[in-house]
């Protein structure tokens, strides 16, 4: 992996990390925009499916849909610590969305929050 890179994904680890203390406030900027992303998507996602979120967060998207196996993958440590004490049913993993791989096959793959970041 070259110099450049390796400084990219330190810069937004370090960013998402931030991030995440700011999430955790409840009259933050954004609290209205998530619930209603987590109205829309348990319109459109049954529970009891497997479900892998790419770019979880704090987990909160992936858990509100119930999955029968949740996977929650996101770039930020601070995020993943956060994700897995609030939802210790769900497996979260803290990963590159663009270098990670599985084998388990998923009914539904999300990436909301995820595309800006990309």
């Amino acid at each position: 992996m070259d110099a450049t890179k390796i400084r990219y994904q330190k810069t937004r680890i370090a960013h998402w990390d931030r991030v995440s203390l700011i999430k955790e406030r409840p009259n933050r900027a954004g609290t209205f925009y998530h619930s209603l992303l987590q109205h829309y998507y348990q319109f459109l996602v049954p529970p009891g499916l497997r479900v892998l979120e790419l770019g979880c967060g704090h987990g909160d998207l992936l858990a509100c849909l119930k999955p029968a196996f949740g996977v929650g993958v996101d770039f930020s440590g601070e995020m993943i610590r956060v994700a897995s004490k609030k939802h210790p049913s769900l497996v979260f993993i803290q990963a590159d969305s663009h270098e990670i791989e599985f084998r388990e096959k998923f009914d539904v793959i999300i990436i909301s929050d995820l595309v800006n970041d990309l």
